[in-house]
């Protein structure tokens, strides 16, 4: 029967498997990330101050989903 690691153990466990990996998505992920931010805003500010017409402003906040999509893509590699 296997012995069962303390918190500590698997927390250290789980950074050394992490950083055994060869890629790092940090820098990628964060200017991923910074342009969702930037595209939920500016949608937003389109959304509710650009008229009557939607389509952009929802267009725009589409984008940035996909990006945030491609984002946590890179989050589970």
């Amino acid at each position: 029967m296997k012995e069962e690691l303390s918190l500590e153990e698997q927390v250290e466990r789980i950074r050394r498997k992490r950083q055994a990996r060869n890629h790092d998505y940090t820098r990628p992920r964060m200017v991923l990330n910074t342009l969702f931010l930037a595209l939920a805003a500016v949608g937003l500010g389109m959304y509710f101050f650009g008229g009557n017409n939607h389509v952009p402003a929802l267009l725009v906040i589409a984008a940035g989903m996909v990006l945030k999509v491609v984002e946590f893509i890179l989050r589970i590699l």
